[in-house]
Order: C-alpha cells, then sequence, then structure tokens
C-alpha cells in the first residue's frame, strides 16, 4: 500500500505539471501575466535553477530518511524530487510560450539536468550499499555527459536534441528505480529491478555518447549532411 501511494502522488505531481504545461499555460491569459509579472522567481532559467541546486539536498535528505527509517521524509522528497524533475518540460515550454527563450537558457535548462541527475546516479550507486556495476556505468554516463555539455552550442544547436531529451528520461526513470533498491525489496524482486536497471543505464550510456558525438564539429559538418543526403 504504501508503494502505491507513493506512486500514485509522484504521477500526480508529474500529470499536474503536464497539464499546467501543455494545456493551461498556452490557454490562459491569467496565467502568462502571472508569470511574466514574476519573473524573479518564475523565468525559464530560474526554474532551471531549481533543478540545477534542489536535486542534490533533495537526494541526500530521502538517503537521511532511510537510513533513520522516516517515512515521511522519504516520502516527501520523492515527492520533491519528482517535481524538481518534471521541470525539465515546464522550462521550455514557458521560455516557447512567453518568448522568453535565449541560447543562454537552452545551456543552463540542459546543464541543470546534468547538475540535477549524475551526483544522484552516484549517490544511489554507493549508498547504502555500494553496487559497483552502477558506478561503473554512472561514470561512464557523466564523462560524456560533461565533455557534451562543454562543447554543447560550438557546433550545435544548444537545446537537447531527441537523443539527449530521451538520455535525460531514461536517467530520471531508472534515478527512481534505484531508489527503490533497499526500501521494496519485494517490488524489487517481482519486477526484476537488479536487471532493468542495469539495462537502463547501458541505455543511458549509449545516449550519453550519441549526444555527445552529435555535438562534435566533425559530426554537424561531415556526418550530418552525409545522414540527410543519403539515410533520409
Amino acid at each position: 500500500m504504501n508503494f502505491l501511494i507513493e506512486v500514485g502522488v509522484s504521477l500526480m505531481i508529474v500529470a499536474s505539471v503536464l497539464y499546467l504545461s501543455y494545456v493551461v499555460i498556452p490557454r490562459s491569459e491569467v496565467v502568462k501575466q502571472f508569470f511574466l509579472k514574476n519573473q524573479n522567481w518564475l523565468s525559464p532559467n530560474h526554474i532551471s535553477s531549481w533543478r540545477m541546486w534542489g536535486g542534490t539536498p533533495t537526494i541526500l535528505v530521502f538517503l537521511y530518511g532511510v537510513y533513520i527509517g522516516s517515512d515521511l521524509i522519504v516520502y516527501l522528497s520523492i515527492w520533491v524530487y519528482v517535481f524538481l524533475a518534471i521541470t525539465d518540460v515546464l522550462d521550455g515550454v514557458v521560455a516557447r510560450a512567453y518568448g522568453l527563450s535565449s541560447p543562454q537558457g537552452a545551456r543552463l535548462d540542459a546543464g541543470a539536468d546534468k547538475w540535477f541527475d549524475l551526483p544522484t546516479l552516484f549517490f544511489l550507486s554507493a549508498i547504502p550499499t555500494p553496487e559497483p556495476i552502477y558506478l561503473i556505468i554512472a561514470i561512464g554516463i557523466a564523462v560524456p555527459d560533461i565533455i557534451g555539455q562543454s562543447i554543447r552550442g560550438r557546433s550545435s544547436p544548444p537545446e537537447a536534441g531527441i537523443v539527449g531529451k530521451t538520455k535525460t528520461t531514461v536517467k530520471f526513470i531508472v534515478i527512481y528505480l534505484m531508489s527503490l533498491t533497499h526500501r521494496y525489496p519485494e517490488i524489487y524482486e517481482i519486477l526484476k529491478l537488479e536487471i532493468v536497471i542495469v539495462a537502463l543505464l547501458l541505455s543511458a550510456l549509449i545516449l550519453a555518447w550519441m549526444s555527445m558525438g552529435m555535438k562534435t564539429k566533425w559530426y554537424n559538418e561531415y556526418a550530418r549532411k552525409y545522414i540527410k543526403e543519403y539515410l533520409i
């Protein structure tokens, strides 16, 4: 029952933010004016910053709640983390809907994802029981993520592409599944999460290297033209 409540509230948070993003924001003039009047904390860059600086403290609170056995702390931290994760949709929607897009904002949005999910991958791979295979794959994901972010916008568009967005989504999903490891052993066994988690991490690893490669000068000056001309 606890698991169903946790997942149910998490899905409600995701659904609420998606509804706000894709139904309310495009249609409501009142909401538009509210966002525009409160740009000091509701601009796309500020929303990205919530994710950038909120992820690590939230996951540390989660791990503390697991350590002391506090369901309340664990649930609240999970729900805050889910909200921060889904703001990856909200900041882009606000930017496009209200004419607040910028190359700097696109870079911040993508960088915020790395600050948000990479530390979490490492924390959940090492605490409370170290999982060497998770750590190894997490390092393999971090390397191209960091390199890709450093060259973002030089030869490629500053905003995340479909490969990068897919990679981020996979990382968010696997992070939640990793959080179940020491809390719901019965769910862990039923869903065979020891296999699913490794499979998703490997998927994120492949996507991370693909995403980095698609930001390189070679890809954008040569490979992209070849793909468009001969394969599409």
